[in-house]
């Protein structure tokens, strides 16, 4: 174990043997050499090698060699990390390095930053990305005996409710689309509401991954989700590793409006460019759902036929997002008796997330013993009201 001996300075140094060779080291006071005392007795118990600080690097230089490390994630996830830490920790604690990352100075930071006007999901988000970093700085490299992040209560703030539309509200936008003959952007809403997978899984479907099998007297419609689309790229996988290869249920109605679509869209991509039949970039779905006004060749102002404009125009709310759409989905399965692990595979999360979300709408499904309606039931049954440029309560 360590000693402490106060040196005609005044310092208090730190005396112990590791692998039978003698260390030291100098703390200005005699509370800083306690401290320090207690993490080397711990590590000398725990037959860890005690690290001095200049041997540790400090939380900034981790860190982004750990962000390099990280090739799994998207180019946008690490993206996203890299601002978050660059605006809320490297300027305030990056300079410090590990072994100093003590709940308590985690603690002060975050209690600054928020004192500060930093939002409190911003400072939650942070705090996510600082955890899995972290996790690599006590295994395996060892630098922190435990996470310092896992002692601190997230910051409170109260989370947006979940957002969703009822069959007739999505019929209401895609006979929106339909009036302006947008036949392309009323199968990309269908296909958001009634088969729930995520847009950049969507933007990167060919039609070669829509096809059909027996089930029975009817015909069953799947599609192959084996790919995704970043910023214009297709890449291998979805976004979750769970189900990088996985087929998803298609239901009659969305597979009626695939058909219409098809001898419009001049691309082997259900939803190529305009043009030149490539795959969306980030910029053309952003204007595909923005709702600002743009210059026409003209130069005067026109507002395209965008998703947040049709959302205004028919009273949904300026804040509904095309992705509320595959919540649209989840509610639908939930009321045709799926199950939490159908709902899953489908939308492409983990059971997990399915129970925390729509739970309560899982519970009160219809029972095996009980009259079911399937999805295509309530898409007909919206398709027969066909509610067109009127004011539509939210759900």
């Amino acid at each position: 174990m360590s000693s402490i001996h106060e040196t005609r300075y005044g310092t208090h140094e730190l005396r112990w043997r590791e692998n039978g060779r003698p260390k030291s080291l100098t703390r200005k006071t005699v509370g800083e050499a306690e401290r320090e005392q207690e993490r080397i007795d711990r590590r000398l118990a725990e037959g860890k090698p005690v690290m001095r600080r200049k041997d540790v690097p400090t939380l900034e230089a981790f860190s982004i060699e750990r962000l390099a490390a990280m090739t799994h994630l998207e180019d946008t996830t690490l993206a996203g990390y890299a601002q978050l830490l660059e605006a809320q920790v490297f300027p305030f604690i990056g300079h410090l390095p590990l072994v100093d990352l003590r709940p308590s100075r985690l603690q002060d930071w975050q209690t600054e930053r928020l004192e500060a006007g930093a939002g409190p999901s911003s400072i939650g988000k942070t705090q996510v990305v600082l955890s899995l970093i972290l996790k690599k700085a006590v295994l395996p490299y060892e630098y922190l005996d435990d996470n310092p992040v896992a002692f601190l209560d997230p910051p409170g703030y109260k989370k947006k409710p979940h957002r969703w539309l009822i069959a007739e509200e999505v019929e209401a936008i895609r006979m929106w689309y339909l009036e302006r003959d947008d036949i392309g952007s009323a199968t990309l809403v269908s296909m958001q509401a009634y088969v729930g997978i995520r847009p950049q899984d969507t933007l990167a479907r060919l039609w070669t991954d829509l096809s059909t099998r027996p089930a029975g007297v009817a015909l069953a419609h799947e599609l192959s989700v084996t790919t995704k689309n970043v910023d214009g790229k297709i890449l291998p996988g979805s976004k979750t590793g769970e189900h990088h290869n996985r087929r998803v249920f298609v239901a009659e109605a969305a597979a009626e409006d695939l058909e219409l679509w098809r001898p419009h869209s001049a691309s082997v991509f259900v939803f190529g460019r305009v043009g030149d039949g490539q795959p969306w970039s980030k910029s053309n779905y952003d204007n595909w759902r923005s709702r600002h006004p743009r210059k026409g060749k003209d130069g005067t102002k026109r507002r395209p036929s965008c998703f947040k404009r049709a959302a205004e125009d028919l009273g949904l709310g300026a804040n509904l997002k095309p992705y509320d759409l595959r919540h649209t989905f989840a509610t639908l399965a939930a009321n045709a008796g799926w199950t939490a692990d159908e709902i899953a595979h489908q939308l492409g999360n983990g059971t997990d997330v399915v129970n925390g979300v729509y739970r309560h709408m899982i519970d009160a499904a219809p029972r095996p013993e009980q009259e079911r309606r399937s999805i295509d039931d309530y898409i007909r049954e919206a398709r027969g009201i066909a509610p067109v440029a009127r004011e539509v309560a939210t759900a």
